[in-house]
Parts: C-alpha cells; sequence; structure tokens
C-alpha cells in the first residue's frame, strides 16, 4: 500500500478584518518602519558605525537584524494575504524594533550622552536628529502606535 505524501504549505489567509480607516491608520505604522528600513540600508555602513558608537556588538550583525525586523515588521500593518505564521513573525519585528528603539533613546538620553551622537540614527543619516525627549516621545508613540495596532488586529480574529 503507497503512502500518500502531504506536504506543508504555507496557506495565505486574508487580513484580519478591520474597516479600511482602521487599515489607512494602521499603514502610517508599516510606512514608517519600511521607510526605516530601506533609508538605513542604503546608509548601511554609517547605521552599523553607529550602533558600534552605542557599544552595540557586533554592529553590523545587529544593524542588520534591525533593518530585517523593521522591513519584515511593516508587513503586518498592511492590507496583505499573508500566512497565519508569516504575520504572527511580523507582528514580532514589529514590537521587537519598536521597543529596540524606544530602548536606545531612552538609554542614550539617560546616559547623558545625547551631545555625542550626531542623530537618533533612526532614519539612517536621513532626517537625522540629536537625540533628546522629543526622540524620546517619537519613539514612545511609535511603540504605543505599535502596541495598539497589534492588540486591535489579534482581537478582531476572535
Amino acid at each position: 500500500m503507497a503512502k500518500k505524501q502531504v506536504h506543508w504549505q504555507p496557506v495565505a489567509v486574508d487580513p484580519p478584518p478591520l474597516s479600511n480607516r482602521q487599515w489607512y491608520v494602521f499603514s502610517i505604522a508599516g510606512f514608517v518602519l519600511l521607510i526605516a528600513g530601506i533609508l538605513q540600508l542604503i546608509n548601511f555602513a554609517d547605521f552599523s558605525d553607529n550602533f558600534a558608537s552605542l557599544g552595540i556588538t557586533p554592529p553590523r550583525l545587529w544593524a542588520a537584524i534591525i533593518i530585517l525586523g523593521e522591513l519584515w515588521g511593516a508587513a503586518s500593518f498592511f492590507k496583505l494575504r499573508l500566512s497565519y505564521a508569516f504575520r504572527m513573525v511580523s507582528n514580532f519585528w514589529a514590537l521587537f524594533v519598536s521597543l529596540f528603539w524606544f530602548y536606545q533613546n531612552i538609554r542614550i538620553v539617560s546616559m547623558g550622552s545625547q551631545t555625542d551622537f550626531s542623530g537618533s540614527n533612526f532614519f539612517g543619516h536621513f532626517l537625522s536628529q540629536t537625540p533628546g525627549w522629543w526622540t524620546v516621545l517619537e519613539s514612545t508613540l511609535l511603540l504605543t502606535f505599535v502596541l495598539y495596532a497589534l492588540s486591535v488586529s489579534l482581537s478582531a480574529r476572535k
């Protein structure tokens, strides 16, 4: 008797049932993460050098992880048909990178070393801002927005 081979295939599923208005609002977070990842990738050398100056080692590896996380994490905020597993991993990456930027901004400002850095490096050397209370506020807003979007998206599935 021949055994039937079963191949695991990821199945794309419909996005969470949110209103169009919610998708438009949530896509803002997706665009912020997508633009940040692209601009950091364009200027990868400076981006990874900034990680070295922050004492994050190995800087190139962490720079690549953050860029990958931002690009992958952005996918969960768009109304796309993705596999359930891909969307969950995308949610994880979005949360991870927003927590990372929140922590780094808090760390730089609390150490009092914000004057040592020419920019927060969230958008690479583009749109450069000297770290301060406003970058902490921006990263807090991004983290809050990501948490809110993920909670609404996950609760809409139930």
